[in-house]
């Protein structure tokens, strides 16, 4: 299964050039309505929206069915500068049911943000032109802020070191990568310690090692406590007695 996400510009019309080209959707109408016709037949959901003169969809599917659809709206003339800025592999989906939000901004409910989660470190990896063109849906600004509390509870780990040669105080950084390198380890503790500034100074590194892509956050599992058993030695002289007395 795999996802494509593009925006498009929409043609402009003769009218919309004599009133300072302000694009206006041509066939509209028939792009939604043959969506949500085809794309369910074909086991792609995901999301279509229109905004600012540019369309916005998430397909979402087999890959198969997602790239034959693609190919299609890639060579349908009421779409100009297609950008696909997402074309990966995925294992469940954000969207699972097909949904239309035209002339509005994309909805920013529990599976918008799903794919947005989902797919946050190729938008932090948007340049400044890119951010501008995705903005009238997705403002990259915004969905860049993790909050401060984020981490709270949190276990961190490094999948691999950042450039230590751009980082002002290396030092420092390569020791905090040392303690997230062997196993998980918990925010908790890295904020509570000190070793490496204030709370909101761990939560700031750790955010940029997220936004990099080399860190993974996970759910603390809670502390099971293990039972202790102490084991008797046998004694000795007692152990004599009942062998004296036949007991064993």
């Amino acid at each position: 299964m795999k996802c494509i996400a593009y925006v498009s510009r929409a043609p402009i019309s003769r009218a919309s050039i004599r009133e300072h080209s302000v694009r206006m959707p041509t066939g509209l109408s028939e792009i939604i309505s043959a969506s949500r016709e085809h794309n369910p037949k074909s086991q792609i959901t995901g999301i279509v929206s229109y905004r600012e003169g540019q369309y916005f969809q998430v397909l979402e599917g087999p890959n198969f069915e997602v790239d034959k659809l693609m190919a299609k709206i890639a060579a349908d003339p009421r779409h100009e500068d297609i950008w696909a800025f997402l074309d990966v592999d995925i294992i469940e989906r954000s969207f699972p049911n097909w949904g239309v939000s035209v002339f509005n901004f994309v909805d920013q409910g529990v599976f918008f943000s799903t794919f947005v989660e989902n797919h946050r470190i190729i938008f932090n990896n948007f340049d400044d032109y890119q951010k501008k063109r995705i903005k009238p849906f997705i403002d990259i600004d915004k969905i860049d802020t993790v909050p401060d509390e984020y981490y709270q509870g949190k276990n961190l780990r490094l999948l691999s070191w950042p450039d230590l040669n751009n980082e002002s105080n290396p030092q420092m950084i390569m020791n905090l990568c040392i303690k997230l390198t062997k196993k998980p380890y918990p925010f908790n503790f890295l904020a509570d310690s000190g070793e490496f500034g204030t709370p909101q100074q761990v939560t700031q590194i750790v955010r940029e090692f997220e936004r990099s892509g080399i860190l993974s956050v996970t759910e603390a599992e809670p502390l099971v406590e293990k039972a202790v058993v102490s084991e008797k030695k046998p004694n000795k002289f007692y152990g004599a007695i009942k062998k004296f007395l036949g007991m064993r």
